[in-house]
């Protein structure tokens, strides 16, 4: 029943956030300088006749309306489930979404099955021996691969891969339901790049957890009782040790999909991130506030989803 009551006041903090977010989002488009009539009308914005048609493109995106009004009306459409046409190309926003998301969602996907278990191997070995040089070597690395910007690594990866030893493609996407081997093989520097950050989050997490858990008296007292050290070890601390970053990992998805923006562009896999991109310099406002929009329920539904399986599996943060 508490977990119950608890899932419903997170369920109703979320409602807010995420019209806090619409509302933002909202704004901060419409006081970046520019006129979107005159990006969509294009060079023609600039000749003496083309007044009456810049007018008319404004009436038809609804840019002569107040703000408010403007707010009003896009979110009674949203929650009428009409996300609008995009203003630059006509076709729907949730086409454009959904046709966006595939390559999003495996980039991420991927990302973390390639992830947690490098951090949970790192982690667990570097925190057995505190002192020893494998500890040492995994504080320093996470480091520096937290630093190192994801464009800067992409790049490279292109460089070394791509251009000087062919190996693999420098970038698109292929579907793997028409061509799994090109999909792997075109998904190897994307992933890479992302996951060379998220996995030294991570493994910084676990390390942290795990050097602590193997100060706590009943791993000493395991040991008394005589347990092997792979059941002590194996059982015992990765299960405590790990258990919490079901949490983290939420977390870390929204900076995947915050990261992955210019990853996609980079490696040019035409997902999510591509898609906002392209809209913001087009200003195409109905684009971008959709595709904000659901990416913002998304993150904020794996983070909820995320927290409500840690209490299920770890009955002490429900008490």
């Amino acid at each position: 029943m508490k977990l119950a009551r608890r899932a419903a006041v997170e369920a109703a903090k979320l409602l807010v956030v995420l019209w806090l977010v619409s509302v933002l989002v909202f704004l901060a488009l419409r006081l970046t300088p520019g006129d979107p009539a005159v990006l969509l009308l294009g060079p023609q914005a600039g000749r003496p006749d083309a007044a009456a048609t810049l007018e008319r493109l404004r009436q038809e995106m609804g840019l002569d309306q107040p703000w408010p009004v403007q707010y009003a009306i896009w979110l009674g459409n949203i929650l009428g489930g009409d996300f609008g046409e995009s203003a630059r190309s006509g076709e729907p926003v949730v086409a454009l979404i959904l046709q966006a998301l595939p390559s999003t969602l495996w980039l991420i996907g991927l990302t973390v099955l390639v992830s947690v278990p490098i951090a949970v191997l790192l982690g667990m070995r570097a925190a057995y021996r505190p002192t020893g040089w494998l500890a040492r070597v995994v504080r320093g690395g996470t480091t520096v691969a937290i630093a190192v910007p994801g464009v800067w690594l992409g790049l490279l990866l292109i460089i070394l891969f791509s251009v000087t030893l062919r190996a693999l493609p420098s970038g698109g996407f292929v579907d793997p339901f028409d061509d799994l081997g090109g999909f792997l093989s075109h998904m190897v520097l994307p992933v890479l790049t992302l996951a060379v950050f998220l996995a030294a989050v991570l493994t910084r997490f676990v390390y942290a957890e795990a050097v602590d858990v193997f100060r706590q008296d009943y791993m000493r007292t395991a040991l008394a009782m005589g347990l092997s050290e792979r059941r002590r070890v194996f059982v015992y601390a990765t299960r405590n040790a790990v258990l919490p970053m079901i949490t983290i990992v939420g977390v870390q998805i929204g900076a995947l999909i915050g990261g992955g923006v210019l990853v996609e562009a980079v490696f040019g896999l035409g997902g999510l991130g591509q898609l906002l991109l392209s809209s913001v310099l087009n200003r195409d406002y109905l684009v971008v506030q959709g595709a904000v929009l659901l990416t913002t329920v998304f993150v904020l539904l794996i983070g909820y989803l995320a927290d409500i399986a840690y209490r299920l599996v770890d009955p002490r943060i429900s008490k």
